[in-house]
């Protein structure tokens, strides 16, 4: 016992004591303000930190959210798997932008302090969402805003008058879903509801946008039908909801329409990203969907000489991965890496030679002196190089390989400067090895090391945080 002893002893010693609490904190005065809310709000909810510290990190996350380079969620309107389309997801899916920080700051403090939550959400600005181009391929997100609104609203520190209010602000197709379930949820008198949905009703009066995001939150007519039957049960007449947004779909039908709609289809369950609007394709067709389930007397159908477009403009740019000549040779390399002259796929067996391990190495070489082209953007040589590198740590066969290109992955995003440019899709491959590595402790033990070790203020302190408030699978895989 003894020996074991002396010999245990000094390499417990060498390893990195867990970081504390305290120095976690103040590690978030050294890095961008989105990620210093985002470590504020973990730290917050472990069980240590006692109820009044709780409250202060979570109103210091949520100031700090304000000058978060991104404003909000957005997700990719036209669906892609992988390519640019499927990397801004996983980039939004960690919820660094300024909206989701505060949201996330409101929940967590709503479970320890409901009026101050309720204060807090109270600051959020009006979400004025911008318009999206039919050049533009990224829709705003902000379900989980009503989401929030909802929980506040269950809790009765919101009243029926501050729902009256933020209905009839809404004024973007994709807000119409998530007010409308508020509302339907919400458990209010009939004449809060009433009034809840006369506010509502004038907003759709009002709500004029991009076609764009309105082809993408089509589906709303089923959140819309729900507010209907919800009116027939207290006898309140669904005529003015339904004439307003029957005015809602026409002005949109029948405007400037993008020439790519067709391919915003809804996707349906086989995408952890899709929303229930999404996953509604009889619902997607406005028009029919309005005529079958809600088109009722006084209340006209649409007529097809409604929804003709006015005229159809313009198309997603920018969806397509890996065309500039640099990217394409990469891209043969790695395919000559990983599979057989006969297409069939290496097995792990075929990895075991010399001569592979050599042709891993020259890869290896190719990738480190692999740059950027002139026509090429730096977003996307950052999201391509990654995604390589990515790919090539789920292709190699021991855990010395894995460390390699892992190690490799590290240097690249350490030393690159798109980091000034974008800071959440610059994350997302660093939040992506620390999940990795915390999921793989041992095997990849030598890359903890260089993480919690890293020069980058964000990697170290990120690193640093996952050994104290460490996540759960589920919010890991997501970014791989």
């Amino acid at each position: 016992m003894k020996l074991l002893a002396a010999i245990l002893l000094p390499l417990i010693c060498l390893a990195d004591p867990t970081p504390s609490v305290d120095s976690l904190i103040e590690s978030t005065r050294t890095v961008p303000p989105e990620f210093a809310a985002d470590a504020l709000i973990r730290l917050a909810a472990l069980d240590s930190v006692a109820q009044a510290q709780k409250i202060e990190l979570l109103q210091r996350a949520f100031d700090l959210a304000g000058a978060a380079q991104e404003p909000y969620k957005r997700r990719a309107a036209i669906s892609r798997f992988g390519g640019p389309a499927g990397f801004l997801n996983r980039v939004y899916s960690q919820d660094l932008d300024g909206l989701s920080l505060r949201l996330r700051a409101v929940s967590a403090m709503l479970a320890v302090d409901r009026q101050k939550a309720t204060a807090v959400f109270l600051r959020i600005p009006p979400l004025q969402l911008p318009a999206v181009s039919c050049t533009e391929f990224m829709v705003p997100d902000v379900g989980r805003f009503y989401e929030v609104l909802g929980s506040l609203l269950a809790a009765e520190t919101l009243t029926a008058k501050d729902l009256e209010r933020f209905a009839g602000a809404v004024d973007s197709a994709a807000e119409i879903p998530g007010a409308a379930r508020a509302i339907a949820a919400a458990k209010l008198s009939d004449a809060d509801f009433g009034r809840a949905i006369a506010a509502f009703t004038g907003a759709l009066g009002k709500t004029s946008g991009d076609d764009r995001t309105f082809t993408h939150y089509a589906a709303a007519g089923r959140q819309i039908e729900v507010l209907v039957e919800e009116c027939r049960k207290r006898k309140i007449s669904p005529t003015p909801l339904l004439e307003n947004f029957r005015a809602y779909l026409v002005w949109h039908l029948s405007g400037k329409r993008c020439a790519d709609d067709e391919l915003q289809m809804p996707i349906g369950a086989i995408s952890s990203f899709a929303t229930p609007e999404e996953a509604d394709a009889q619902a997607a067709d406005a028009a029919n969907f309005f005529n079958q389930h809600l088109a009722v007397a006084p209340v006209k159908p649409i007529e097809e000489v409604e929804t003709l477009p006015s005229r159809q403009s313009g198309t997603a740019a920018g969806l397509h991965a890996c065309e500039d000549t640099a990217c394409k040779g990469i891209a043969n390399q790695f395919h000559d890496l990983v599979f057989q002259a006969n297409g069939n796929a290496l097995q792990p067996k075929d990895k075991e030679t010399a001569e592979w391990h050599a042709q891993l190495l020259g890869f290896l070489k190719s990738m480190s002196e692999w740059t950027q082209m002139p026509e090429v953007s730096p977003a996307a040589y950052f999201r391509e190089k990654c995604g390589v590198y990515n790919d090539l740590a789920g292709a190699v066969p021991t855990p010395a390989e894995r460390e390699l290109v892992l190690q490799a992955l590290l240097d690249f995003i350490g030393r690159n400067s798109f980091q000034v440019k974008n800071r959440l899709e610059w994350f997302l491959p660093a939040n992506g090895l620390i999940g990795r590595a915390a999921l793989d402790p041992v095997g990849l033990a030598r890359i903890t090391e260089l993480l919690r070790k890293s020069s980058d203020p964000v990697v170290a302190l990120f690193a640093n945080l996952e050994a104290v408030a460490p996540r759960t699978p589920d919010k890991i895989l997501p970014l791989l």
